[in-house]
């Protein structure tokens, strides 16, 4: 379950500024207020793990090796154009964390992923991202839905206290057919925008509230949905090769966003994920099983950095 819309990655562990009006009287905008040249720095921090249990009639019971996707980076990122339908953006990603001293960064060159990003939230033309490490991967892919969040909230706007849900389909390869994730929004209250102290590695105000940004506060809750028969799992790429599945999948994840009412940009997000899979594949004749159990987990944090500098790869 890769993810696929904006590089959502819900389902990516189980495969591998002043304002002319009071912020009460402004909504979000509909997407980041970016203008051509514009440098953004974000911290990335990813903790996580996937574990896989493989039995086969075959081989018997293994283990896979447990996978960690365990990352910590900067990601500069550099407006290069805007169109009428969206932006082009060119990002940088280093390993060197902003709290770590400059003589324990690495010497290893920053690598670049360029990705045109609709207005609608909608990700395309995205290269260099095999270039990265499976990690760096999901850190990527996390930044950018994060990112991109307020583009797909609805079009007449959201208010404060406002609750709305979507579904969509899960469109990436996975053992399991007829997969969608429920999501159910809140927009729970503006508060001032949370800003990286570098001394403590924490967050906190250092500007007066009469000067600092207020930023909307959204949490988001998604539920894994399986429509398929745990009985009849078959996605339709499989009874193509004559294979039949069965199994069920489940996930939740919970994400709170930080979004500058100002411009739009992401300030923050942290999200917290769980999820898991019980499938099991055999010829459609149920000869030749191999059940697959996988239990994933992983915890980040976006944050976007107001003082640094504003080119460090």
């Amino acid at each position: 379950m890769t993810p696929v819309r904006s590089l959502r990655c819900d389902g990516f562990l189980l495969v591998t500024f002043l304002f002319a009006s009071p912020a009460s009287a402004q909504g979000i905008p509909r997407a980041p207020r970016l203008h051509a040249g514009q440098t953004l720095i974000y911290q990335l921090e990813i903790s996580g793990s996937r574990s896989t249990k493989v039995e086969s009639s075959v081989n018997g019971q293994q283990s896979e090796p447990a996978a960690n996707l365990n990352s910590i980076g900067l990601l500069q990122v550099n407006l290069a154009e805007i169109q009428a339908s969206g932006f082009h953006l060119k990002t940088y990603l280093s390993d060197k964390g902003a709290s770590r001293p400059s003589a324990e960064a690495s010497s290893v060159p920053d690598k670049l992923v360029e990705v045109f990003v609709s207005f609608d939230g909608t990700a395309s033309g995205i290269e260099g991202l095999d270039q990265l490490s499976a990690a760096q991967q999901y850190a990527w892919s996390v930044w950018l839905n994060r990112f991109t969040t307020s583009m797909m909230f609805p079009n007449s706007g959201v208010h404060q206290g406002q609750r709305w849900r979507t579904s969509e389909p899960e469109t990436a390869s996975s053992l399991i057919a007829g997969l969608s994730w429920d999501r159910k929004y809140e927009y729970v209250k503006q508060d001032a925008c949370p800003l990286y102290d570098f001394g403590g590695s924490t967050y906190k105000s250092r500007k007066s509230q009469s000067e600092q940004d207020i930023c909307a506060v959204i949490f988001v809750r998604a539920q894994l949905r399986q429509k398929s028969s745990a009985k009849d799992a078959t996605p339709q790429e499989y009874k193509l090769r004559s294979l039949s599945t069965r199994g069920t999948a489940t996930g939740t994840n919970e994400t709170v966003l930080y979004i500058s009412m100002s411009t739009g940009i992401l300030i923050r997000s942290t999200e917290d994920v769980q999820q898991s899979m019980d499938a099991t594949v055999a010829l459609q004749d149920g000869s030749n099983k191999v059940r697959y159990l996988i239990n994933a987990k992983s915890h980040s944090q976006v944050q976007l950095l107001p003082d640094v500098p504003h080119d460090i790869h």
